[in-house]
């Protein structure tokens, strides 16, 4: 079984799978739920495509950032149902408005995060929300390409390891594609969140979705049936939500990210802006969150410009954004028990590797928790 690239530097971006002309790849995950390309020696004619598609072993254009906005959706509805802003379903309204296609990640559904196509508003509850875990492109960038040679207008919001494997698969620019990066902290595999998972709902199949943030606060909520919460609890007792937010149970990759950085490779870069200084009554000591949109290209300008009627923004200064998000700086800093779970977790699972890695702050706030069983009962609703 041929390698394509070094496995710790592999990102999962599904570029190889979806440009092998005989479908000799295959994405199979390790032990701890990592996913990787192996090539069929049988099916593989040598074309190297792969190689020349894969974003770590080639180089792919950074822009950089024109400006940095500060924004949130006018709509009420909207704010209170997105994670920060409501950039990236401004993003999607705008181009469903129109009637283009747009490509982002799907809940979870059969235990798996996605991504999907989606060609009519009705369907975008599906893409909402954040997905701090590894979403699986499957052979969304063919289907891209196919919209494209179409003429269909198409967003794809992904992190920018995905955006880079799709611009390199495409090979060529298209003025009819629309690429959004998320500022990415970095991700956990899907095994991971499964496990979690398992912990508190004893059928997985009876959830409908998964939430990291109640609008810009962390916490890990399960919920079943047109927002139904059946589990929910704050991000520094969470095993999951816990060891996503101090990096210590990300793919190797991530830690050495050449994304992570001012320079980006999309059109639009979204997030949150943290760091925000601004002094406007609209913003001032405001819970909900506020986006970062930072255009990186004259084409991503012209589009959030098209988008400012929707939203209330203010233009802010690009030190402001960068300075405020390490992300957009450095990659993330392996935890110091980063070696010490994924060795417990082979050896003993993962509701064991999360109590023998937590910190004693931790172990203190568990037990605060357990002593108090009247909001440990009203967090969590087991079925």
């Amino acid at each position: 079984m041929n390698k394509i690239c070094e496995k710790k530097k592999c990102t999962g971006c599904f570029a190889c799978f979806n440009i092998c002309p005989k479908n000799a790849i295959k994405m199979i995950e390790d032990d701890f739920g990592r996913i990787y390309p192996i090539i069929d020696e049988d099916k593989c004619i040598n074309c190297g495509l792969c190689k020349k598609t894969c974003p770590q072993l080639n180089d792919v254009k950074y822009n950089e950032p024109i400006t940095a906005y500060a924004l949130y959706n006018k709509d009420k509805k909207i704010r209170n149902d997105s994670t920060s802003g409501g950039a990236a379903t401004t993003f999607y309204l705008k181009v469903l408005e129109s009637g283009g296609i747009i490509y982002g990640a799907n809940n979870i559904e059969n235990e798996r995060f996605k991504f999907i196509r989606i060609t009519n508003q009705s369907d975008l509850y599906k893409v909402k929300g954040s997905k701090y875990v590894h979403c699986y492109i499957d052979n969304m960038f063919l289907k891209v390409q196919e919209d494209l040679k179409n003429n269909n207008q198409v967003l794809f919001i992904g992190t920018p390891c995905q955006i880079a494997g799709l611009k390199l698969f495409l090979k060529k620019e298209y003025e009819n594609l629309l690429t959004v990066d998320l500022i990415c902290h970095g991700v956990p595999t899907q095994k991971f969140l499964n496990d979690e998972l398992k912990l508190h709902v004893k059928d997985t199949n009876l959830i409908s979705s998964v939430k990291f943030r109640d609008g810009s606060s962390k916490v890990f909520i399960i919920e079943k049936n047109d927002n139904n919460c059946i589990y929910k609890e704050s991000w520094d007792t969470n095993y999951y939500l816990y060891r996503f937010l101090n990096s210590m149970i990300f793919r190797e990759n991530c830690y050495e990210c050449k994304y992570a950085k001012k320079q980006r490779v999309s059109d639009i870069t979204i997030g949150d802006f943290w760091g925000l200084k601004s002094q406007n009554k609209y913003f001032k000591d405001d819970k909900k969150g506020i986006s970062l949109v930072m255009p990186n290209t004259e084409k991503g300008k012209y589009f959030v410009e098209k988008c400012l009627r929707d939203v209330i923004y203010e233009e802010r200064p690009l030190d402001e954004a960068i300075n405020g998000n390490s992300q957009l700086q450095l990659p993330a800093k392996k935890h110091k028990n980063y070696n010490k779970f994924f060795k417990y977790y082979k050896k003993f699972g993962y509701e064991k590797a999360c109590k023998k890695t937590r910190t004693f702050k931790q172990h203190l706030k568990q037990v605060k928790i357990i002593s108090n069983i009247y909001h440990r009962i009203k967090g969590r609703k087991y079925e």
